[in-house]
């Protein structure tokens, strides 16, 4: 089975709303996850996957996730940006994505 981690970033449009601006934090979150699939992850089954969050913000809420950068692996909220924790333990989600990976 794939594991697959998505990564909701402060982008996007819904109705008359657009994000223009950019996130340090979301783009530090994709740099982070980008270096962990050519290296953790290389040659196991995992797939990663970016996508606005304004788009998407009915879906981030009903995982009780609001905040961009959020990180949703198989469906799962794994983690959003908070001011007391503004970085992913980058161990902990290959520990998470490895035991995924285990359990299928």
């Amino acid at each position: 089975m794939t594991v697959k981690i998505t990564q909701y970033k402060w982008a996007g449009k819904w109705g008359p709303f657009r994000i223009t601006n950019k996130c340090e934090e979301c783009n530090l979150a994709t740099s982070t996850i980008q270096s962990m699939m050519e290296k953790e992850f290389k040659g196991k089954d995992v797939e990663f996957e970016i996508k606005p969050w304004l788009n998407h913000w009915f879906y981030c809420m009903l995982r009780l996730a609001w905040h961009p950068p959020i990180i949703i692996v198989n469906g799962r909220k794994f983690y959003q940006f908070s001011h007391k924790e503004p970085l992913f333990d980058r161990k902990k989600l290959e520990d998470h994505v490895l035991r995924e990976l285990r359990n299928s």
